[in-house]
């Protein structure tokens, strides 16, 4: 039982040190959410803000790819 709190406790911590800290895209701290998007062929971590922004890119990117 003690090897499973013990394991626990240290994959928390794992967790904790490796979770991105900042936005890629325009450094902004995360405070408690951050979407990942992979950009350029790379894996970006990006902020509320700047996700809202590659969503509507997209959407607008596609709209014109579909209908002119």
């Amino acid at each position: 039982m003690e090897w499973l709190v013990l394991g626990f406790i240290l994959l928390a911590i794992g967790t904790a040190v490796f979770k991105p800290r900042q936005c890629d895209v325009c450094s902004a701290g995360f405070k408690r959410k951050y979407f990942t998007w992979k950009i350029e062929g790379k894996k970006q971590h990006l902020c509320p803000n700047c996700n809202s922004k590659m969503t509507r890119r997209q959407s607008t990117q596609r709209f014109k790819d579909r209908f002119g």
